[in-house]
C-alpha cells in the first residue's frame, strides 16, 4: 500500500501518540541526567549527539532519496532498501576517518574519551535512520515514530545504568548508541520486504535526488544544530546545557508537526506523480493548519511563567535561563510550519528549491549567530535562530505559492489557535502572579489550568477543530 492510499490523519494520530509515548520516557531521564551531570556534563552529551545529527548527513540524504523513489509509483521498492543499506555501511567507512583527522587538527570540539562512543554512536545512527526513513514512506509511516518511542523506551533506562555505573557522559552516549542498533530489526520487520541488490538504473535515479537531498540535509540540520554548534564551540558545554534544557521543555510542541511533515512528502510526491494538485493543496492545508496546534500554548504558557518551569523541573543550576526558554518556543511555533513547507517541495520534486533557500539560510544564521553570541551571548544566537526561521518561511511560502496558488498559509484553523493560545497567556499569567509557583504541586496546576483553557477555547470557536477531532477519534475506533 502506498503513502497515498493510507488515512492521513489516522496515521498522524499514531505518530503523535508515539511521540507523546518517547517524550514520557525520555523527558523523565532527561531531568534526572541534567540534575546528576550538570550544565557541563549534559551538554557535553549534546556537542557529542549534535556532531553525529550534523555528520550522517550523507546517509541521512541518502535515506531520503530512496524514500522519495520508494513513494513514486512503480519504483522497485526492495531495490530501494538495498540502495539504502548500501549507503550507510559505506558512508560511515569514509566519514570517521575523516573525523578523526579534522578534530585532531582543528580542536575545535573536545572528543577526549568520547571518540570510541562517538563511533558506535554514528555508525548504529546511520542504520537505523536510513532504514526508518524508509519505513515513513510505507502505508504505515506513522510505525517509523514507534519506532523511535522503541529506542527511548531502551534508551533511557541503558543510559540511567550506564550513568550511575560511573561512565558519565559517556554513558549517555553509549545507551543511545546501544538502543539505536537494537531497534533496528523492529524497523526491517515493519518494512516488510527483503532488500535486494540495486541495479545500476535504480542507483542513478536515487542518486539524482541525493544530489539535492544531502546537501539540503546538511544544510537544514546545520542550521537546526547550528545553536548547539555555536555554543559548543565559542562559549562552553555548560551553555549547551542551558540551551538543551529549554529545547526539552519546548519539544512537545514539535510533535504533531513533525509527523505530518514526515508523511507529507511521501503523499505530494505520489499526487504530484499522477497530477493531484487538488489532493496536495488539501493534504497540505490542513497540515499548516494543526502542525502548530501544541507549540502554540506551548510558547504562550512558557511566556507566561519561564523562570518557574526551568527552576522547577531542572534546578536551581539552571536558573536566568527563562528568556531561552521562551525565545525556542516560538522558534517552535514558526519550524512546525516551515517544515510543510518544505516537506510539499521535496514532494514536487523541486529540491533544489530546497538547497538553494537553505544554504543562504544557513549562511544568515551561521554570520548573524556569531555576532550576536559575541555581544549577548546565548540570547543573541537564538535571536539570530529566529531571523532566520522566519526568512526560510517566507522564502518557503513563495516557493510553494508558485506551485500552488490556491494554498491558505494562515487558514482559519492556525489562526483560532493563535487566538485560543492568547487567551491562556492571559488567564495563566493572572494566576502565576497571584499564586506563584513553590513547588511541582503549584506548576502542575497551573499548567493543567492552561491547557483547559487553551482546548475548550479551541474547541469552542473552532468547527474545523472539532471535526477534525471527531474524524481521527471516528477513524481511530474503526480501526
Amino acid at each position: 500500500m502506498s503513502a497515498r492510499e493510507a488515512d492521513f490523519g489516522l496515521e498522524i494520530s499514531k505518530g503523535v501518540l508515539a511521540k507523546f509515548a518517547m517524550a514520557a520516557i525520555g523527558f523523565s531521564g532527561s531531568v534526572v541526567f541534567a540534575r546528576v551531570l550538570g550544565p557541563s556534563g549534559y551538554g557535553a552529551f549534546y556537542v557529542i549527539q549534535t556532531l553525529v545529527t550534523v555528520l550522517d548527513n550523507p546517509v541521512t540524504g541518502w535515506g531520503d532519496a530512496c524514500k522519495k523513489r520508494i513513494s513514486e509509483t512503480g519504483f522497485p521498492t526492495s531495490e530501494a532498501l538495498g540502495s539504502g543499506i548500501l549507503g550507510a555501511t559505506v558512508f560511515p567507512i569514509v566519514i570517521l576517518p575523516l573525523v578523526y583527522l579534522g578534530n585532531r587538527v582543528t580542536g575545535l570540539y573536545d572528543l577526549s574519551g568520547l571518540f570510541i562512543p562517538f563511533c558506535t554512536l554514528f555508525v548504529g545512527i546511520c542504520c537505523f535512520a536510513v532504514t526508518n526513513r524508509i519505513l515513513s514512506a510505507r502505508a504505515n509511516f506513522s510505525a517509523a515514530e514507534w519506532a523511535d518511542t522503541v529506542r527511548s523506551l531502551l534508551t533511557t533506562p541503558l543510559q540511567l545504568f550506564l550513568v550511575f555505573i560511573g561512565l558519565e557522559t559517556a554513558g549517555m552516549v553509549y545507551g543511545l548508541a546501544i538502543a539505536t542498533i537494537l531497534t533496528i530489526p523492529y524497523v526491517m520487520y515493519q518494512i516488510g520486504i527483503k532488500p535486494e541488490l540495486p541495479s545500476l538504473k535504480a542507483v542513478s535515479s536515487i542518486f539524482s535526488f541525493a544530489k539535492y537531498s544531502i546537501p539540503n540535509g546538511f544544510i537544514g540540520t546545520a542550521q537546526s544544530r547550528m545553536d548547539i554548534l555555536l555554543l559548543g564551540a565559542v562559549l562552553s558545554s555548560a551553555a549547551v546545557g542551558d540551551y538543551q534544557v529549554s529545547m526539552q521543555l519546548t519539544m512537545i510542541g514539535a510533535f504533531l508537526g513533525s509527523v505530518a511533515a514526515g508523511g507529507l512528502m511521501a503523499r505530494v510526491s505520489d499526487n504530484w506523480s499522477q497530477n493531484d494538485s487538488h489532493a496536495i493543496i488539501e493534504d497540505l492545508t490542513n497540515s499548516l493548519g494543526y502542525a502548530s496546534v501544541l507549540a502554540i500554548p506551548i510558547f504562550f504558557g512558557a511566556s507566561a511563567m519561564p523562570g518557574d518551569l526551568i527552576v522547577t523541573i531542572f534546578g536551581a543550576q539552571y536558573s536566568g535561563v527563562g528568556t531561552v526558554l521562551v525565545g525556542l518556543a516560538l522558534f517552535r511555533v514558526l519550524a512546525t510550519q516551515t517544515s510543510q513547507l518544505r516537506s510539499t517541495i521535496s514532494g514536487l520534486d523541486q529540491p533544489q528549491i530546497n538547497t538553494q533557500i537553505g544554504t543562504v539560510v544557513l549562511v544568515l544564521n551561521l554570520g548573524l549567530g556569531y555576532l550576536l553570541l559575541l555581544e549577548y551571548g546565548i540570547l543573541g544566537v537564538i535571536a539570530a535562530t529566529i531571523v532566520s526561521e522566519i526568512v526560510k518561511y517566507t522564502a518557503l511560502a513563495y516557493a510553494v505559492k508558485q506551485y500552488l496558488p490556491e494554498v491558505s498559509l494562515l487558514n482559519r484553523p492556525l489562526r483560532s489557535q493563535l487566538l485560543s493560545g492568547m487567551v491562556m497567556f492571559v488567564v495563566v499569567e493572572s494566576a502565576h502572579s497571584a499564586i506563584g509557583v513553590s513547588w511541582w504541586g503549584d506548576l502542575t496546576v497551573l499548567i493543567g489550568l492552561g491547557g483547559i483553557i487553551y482546548f475548550t477555547v479551541l474547541t469552542a470557536i473552532s468547527e474545523s477543530f472539532r471535526v477534525t477531532v471527531k474524524g481521527v477519534l471516528s477513524d481511530a475506533l474503526r480501526n
